[in-house]
């Protein structure tokens, strides 16, 4: 009797043990994991899961964030997942002195995005900030096949995964021209095979000198960028020029040591400037005042995205009904190089590494339904029946409150992540017309994508890039600037891009090839 019952103890003990290692998830085998985790992947939360809180920091811009938790893609959220989410909106010009002083305090959120341009994803990725991802996301393949294998390693050590990428169109931006301005001035539509610089500066000459909107004035232009000198990526690449970096003859080189192709770049730029071509304001654009100048009828040839080409086109309409954009290939250099900009996935989605197995996977379970079919339409449209009505002919209607919140309905899915999708900026109350020229827009640039920059995700490599790229390129540019002022000639650039070198480029150059061999 007394062996039974020791028997029966040790039993009741390891029975015990096991049940408290399963409701806490500490202590589950990999194998347990998967079992219990294949109903969360599918988006189905079992009755017996814990309701979790889980806080969100978001950046938010023109509007700011929804102003508070009741909101219906909030509360739909909520149900489906058995969670109550905490979005906390920070405005974006703000949001990195947020984390820090969250971080300072030991109160950094659950779930939080990082921005591209901030230093702070590669800066606590030693600090033991994110939890490891790596050994997580083959458990949800929607979410892992969402995104190429090299967008996921982007800004990450070999072989470990600290954030979710945030994706979108990569290839969202075109030239566009108004095709009434062509037709006033007796112009066609370039064609992609015969449009050369030469005939992309026929056209910005005559947009320029020619009173392309009959008004009998010369005050508009023919083309611009901005200050940073950004804004003209596919006419640099026409000039054998990256706006970052490229491979030549095995190495990474960036566009700051290409003295070759700048000579030749910059004879046309100041060409272009001395003849009034080139916008004489160009140094002074930055925020919205290239999209102002377009929407106002002074600029006809404009580097934009789908969005920006329609709300330019729109806001003509209402004082020049004849208005039109329409998208145009890229110039076409001498050697044939024909690009449009491709853009990188560098924004990250980061877990906070202080919270559990549990909470980690019902995050990713959400993100996981969140690239589906469904989830994007949630995400993007608002929950069912809560914006829009479906109509007999299976299209859809916006309602009252579709029509007052307007596009704030998907900043979510704006602001915060997605998958990548060429749609992204479609409703689906809106017009076919408008969702062919969207879409359409975007794949017809993506038929010119220029290859990705080699060295993006791995400047954070080199220290000296940390400290001097900066500094050094602003010194650049300002010699960029005075040549195509023709305040210096053309040749000046000799010196510039030895300065440049000197002052920290060859360490630079030297530190990212480096970087880049140890990850070929």
């Amino acid at each position: 009797m007394k062996k039974f019952l020791c028997l029966m103890m040790i039993v009741t003990i390891v029975t015990s043990a096991g049940c408290s290692g399963q409701n806490n998830g500490s202590n589950n085998s990999p194998a347990d994991v998967k079992t219990t985790q294949t109903d969360s992947v599918k988006g189905k939360q079992a009755d017996s899961e814990e309701k979790l809180s889980i806080s969100m920091l978001a950046p938010s811009y023109a509007g700011g964030g929804w102003p508070d938790s009741n909101h219906p893609t909030i509360q739909y959220l909520n149900e489906k997942f058995n969670i109550e989410l905490d979005v906390q909106w920070i405005p974006g010009a703000n949001y990195d002195e947020k984390i820090n002083v969250l971080a300072a305090s030991g109160n950094l959120p659950d779930v939080y995005t990082i921005l591209p341009a901030s230093d702070l994803y590669v800066k606590w990725q030693g600090e033991g900030a994110f939890a490891e991802l790596q050994d997580y996301v083959d458990d949800y393949p929607n979410l892992k096949n969402a995104f190429s294998e090299e967008v996921w390693q982007m800004k990450n050590p070999k072989g470990i995964t600290y954030g979710i990428p945030k994706g979108g169109p990569t290839n969202p931006v075109a030239y566009v021209v108004r095709k009434d301005w062509l037709d006033n001035l007796g112009l066609t539509i370039p064609d992609a095979d015969r449009f050369t610089v030469d005939e992309f500066y026929k056209i910005a000459k005559a947009f320029a000198l020619e009173d392309p909107d009959q008004d009998g004035k010369q005050n508009t232009v023919g083309f611009t960028f901005n200050q940073e000198f950004g804004q003209e990526a596919s006419l640099r690449y026409a000039f054998g020029l990256s706006p970052g970096w490229q491979e030549m003859d095995g190495e990474l080189v960036p566009w700051q040591a290409q003295t070759k192709e700048l000579k030749s770049y910059l004879a046309f730029l100041q060409k272009a400037y001395a003849e009034g071509v080139l916008d004489k304001d160009f140094p002074l654009n930055e925020g919205n005042d290239i999209q102002e100048k377009a929407s106002s009828g002074k600029l006809g040839l404009d580097y934009a995205i789908p969005v920006a080409m329609l709300r330019h086109e729109a806001k003509l309409k209402e004082t020049t009904p004849e208005a039109e954009f329409v998208q145009i290939p890229p110039p076409k250099g001498q050697t044939g190089i024909q690009f449009n900009d491709t853009m990188e996935l560098e924004h990250k989605i980061v877990l906070n590494s202080k919270m559990n197995e549990d909470k980690i996977r019902r995050i990713l379970a959400m993100f996981d339904w969140w690239v589906t079919e469904e989830g994007v339409d949630v995400i993007k449209n608002g929950p069912p029946e809560v914006y829009y009505t479906a109509k007999g002919d299976g299209t859809f209607e916006a309602n009252e409150a579709a029509k007052s919140e307007g596009n704030r309905i998907a900043i979510l899915n704006n602001w915060f992540f997605r998958g990548v999708a060429n749609d992204f900026d479609v409703y689906k109350w809106d017009s076919k017309e408008y969702r062919e020229r969207m879409v359409g827009h975007m794949e017809q640039a993506e038929a010119f994508a220029a290859p990705m920059d080699p060295a993006e995700g791995i400047t954070h490599l080199s220290p000296t890039y940390a400290k001097k790229y900066d500094e050094i390129n602003k010194k650049f540019l300002s010699s960029v600037y005075n040549i195509i002022l023709g305040n210096a000639p053309v040749d000046h650039i000799d010196d510039a891009v030895a300065t440049w070198n000197k002052e920290g480029g060859e360490q630079i150059i030297k530190e990212i090839n480096e970087a880049y061999q140890s990850i070929k």
